[in-house]
């Protein structure tokens, strides 16, 4: 398997696990996650802010290979804590519709950009190091929601 098909069936497997859980997100969106301060719909905010994986990484990438310093304006919290504060209005249906349009956007973007492109290495941001910008995407895509999903799941039982 590619990295692209990896990060497309990453994309799709988070898809299909929300459309599993939507009717229990619905109705436990102000349910606490078993660890930490958010409630579900927190995480939800948090995954529909960064839904479209793809466009973000390859918006770091451009800027990195013009030079552009990438240095964090804010800690990864108060990135967090603002993607939350952004959303506080929505509804859970609509986070969740948020994350599904982001993740459509994701796959479509995907489709634009070549596979030396995905090879590239680029600076991870919040850590050292160098990796893929292919491995970057589904980290930072599939492989985070995964995690988060996990939390709400747990939430939910």
């Amino acid at each position: 398997m590619t990295i692209r098909d990896d990060i497309l069936t990453g994309i799709r497997d988070i898809d299909a696990r929300l459309a599993t859980l939507h009717n229990r997100i619905i109705e436990g969106g102000d349910q606490p996650l078993l660890e930490g301060t958010w409630r579900v719909r927190d995480a939800l905010s948090h995954l529909a802010a960064r839904a479209n994986g793809v466009d973000r990484v390859i918006q770091r990438m451009r800027a990195q290979e013009a030079g552009t310093p990438i240095t964090p304006v804010a800690t990864i919290d108060d990135i967090n804590a603002g993607q939350v504060e952004e959303r506080k209005d929505a509804t859970v249906a609509e986070l969740l519709d948020e994350i599904k349009a982001g993740h459509a956007a994701a796959i479509a973007a995907l489709g634009h950009v070549d596979d030396a492109t995905l090879d590239k290495l680029m600076a991870q941001g919040f850590r050292p190091g160098d990796a893929p910008v292919g491995d970057m995407i589904r980290r930072g895509g599939p492989g985070h929601d995964g995690g988060h999903l996990d939390q709400v799941e747990a939430a939910l039982a």
